[in-house]
C-alpha cells in the first residue's frame, strides 16, 4: 500500500527521512520481518537461543499461574451452588413449617380440649421461629452465591460451561437428524435442524451442520418422488388417499419438473373426488387451492397444495379468489 508525500520545502523532506532506506537498509519500525542487526554467528544464535528460553519460560509461567486460577475459581463455581442449593432447601423448610405454623394455628382455634388448644398454640409459635430461621439462613446462602457470582471469573467460566452445553446439545440434535436423513424421515430432520438457531457461531460443527442440510434437500426430493409414485398408483380409485399424500409436501427448493408433476396430479385427484360446483385457484407457481361454495357465500377450502396451502375449512370471499375458475369432476358432463 503506497501513501502519496507532499513536499513543499527540506524541512517537510527532514521530517520524513526516516521513512525511506539509506545504503539499502531499512529502519526497524517499517521492517515488514524482524530485521537481523549484526552479523549470523554461533554467539548471536546462543543468545537467540536464551532469550526464546526466557520467553517461553515466561509464558509457561503465565500458563501455569492461569491454571491455577482456573482450579480455585472452579472451586468458588462449586461453592456458588453449594449455596444455591442450601438455600433453595432451607426455603423449602421454611414454607413447610409456614403451613405447619398455620395448620396448628387453626387447630389452636378449633380443638375441643383446652390443653390441646394450648399444646397447639405454643408448637404454632415454635414452628413460627424456626420458620424465620430458616428464612435467615435462605437469604444469608443467597447473598453469598450472588457475591460469587458477580465475579468476573465466575461469570466467566459459567459462561464456558453453558457454551459447552450448548455445543453438546447441539452436537446430539445433529447426530438424531443424522439418524432421521438415514431413515428417510424428511420432517423429524427438517424439524431438528431447524431448531439449530446460532448453530453458525460454533465453527465446529457449522460444518456438519451445511452437510446435514445439504442431505435434508436429497430425501427432501426423494419423499417427493416417493410420494408422487404412491399417489400415482391410488389416485383413480382413491383420490382421497392420494390428496392425504400429496397436500402435506413442502414444495419449496425443488425441482420445477417435479413440482409440476406433483401439483398437475393433486389437481386431478381434486377432480376425481366428484366436488359439484368447485372452483380451482392458482394462487402461484406450485401453490393453489380446490374450493366450494358455502351457505353463507364464501368459497371454502376443501383441498390445498404448495407453499401457501392453506388449511381445510377456511374460509374466502369471492372478490379475494379473483382468477378463480371451474373444476369439472372428471366423468361429468
Amino acid at each position: 500500500m503506497t501513501r502519496e508525500i507532499v513536499l513543499n520545502d527540506l524541512s517537510d523532506l527532514a521530517q520524513v527521512m526516516d521513512r525511506f532506506p539509506v545504503d539499502d537498509r531499512v529502519p526497524v519500525s517499517m521492517a515488514l520481518v524482524p530485521v537481523v542487526n549484526g552479523p549470523s554467528n554461533p554467539q548471536a544464535i546462543e543468545l537467540l537461543d536464551a532469550t526464546a528460553r526466557d520467553v517461553l519460560d515466561a509464558f509457561r509461567a503465565l500458563f501455569d499461574a492461569d491454571r491455577q486460577r482456573r482450579a480455585a475459581a472452579k472451586d468458588d463455581v462449586a461453592r456458588c451452588r453449594q449455596h444455591r442449593e442450601a438455600a433453595a432447601r432451607a426455603t423449602n423448610v421454611a414454607v413447610r413449617l409456614r403451613e405447619s405454623a398455620r395448620q396448628a394455628s387453626d387447630l389452636a382455634a378449633t380443638a375441643l380440649d383446652a390443653r390441646a388448644r394450648g399444646e397447639a398454640e405454643a408448637i404454632a409459635a415454635r414452628m413460627g421461629c424456626l420458620a424465620t430461621e430458616a428464612e435467615t439462613h435462605a437469604t444469608l446462602l443467597q447473598r453469598k452465591a450472588d457475591a460469587l457470582a458477580e465475579r468476573g471469573d465466575i461469570k466467566q467460566l459459567l459462561a464456558e460451561e453453558r457454551d459447552q452445553e450448548m455445543k453438546m446439545e447441539m452436537q446430539e440434535t445433529l447426530a438424531l437428524a443424522e439418524r432421521h436423513l438415514d431413515a428417510r424421515r424428511y420432517e423429524e430432520a427438517r424439524r431438528l435442524l431447524d431448531s439449530l438457531v446460532g448453530i453458525s457461531s460454533v465453527p465446529d460443527l457449522s460444518r456438519t451442520f451445511r452437510t446435514l442440510q445439504n442431505r435434508l434437500g436429497i430425501v427432501k426430493v426423494e419423499a417427493a418422488q416417493s410420494a408422487l409414485r404412491e399417489a400415482r398408483r391410488c389416485h383413480r380409485h382413491q383420490p382421497a388417499a392420494a390428496l392425504d399424500l400429496l397436500e402435506p409436501l413442502d414444495l419449496q427448493g425443488l425441482p420445477e419438473e417435479l413440482v409440476r408433476h406433483l401439483c398437475g396430479l393433486w389437481l386431478e385427484a381434486c377432480r376425481r373426488i366428484g366436488l359439484m360446483g368447485a372452483v380451482y385457484y392458482r394462487a402461484g407457481f406450485g401453490s393453489g387451492a380446490v374450493l366450494m361454495p358455502a351457505l353463507d357465500g364464501t368459497w371454502e377450502v376443501v383441498s390445498s397444495i404448495g407453499p401457501r396451502r392453506w388449511e381445510r375449512g377456511r374460509r374466502f370471499a369471492p372478490q379475494a379468489l379473483r382468477g378463480a375458475r371451474a373444476l369439472a369432476p372428471i366423468g361429468s358432463p
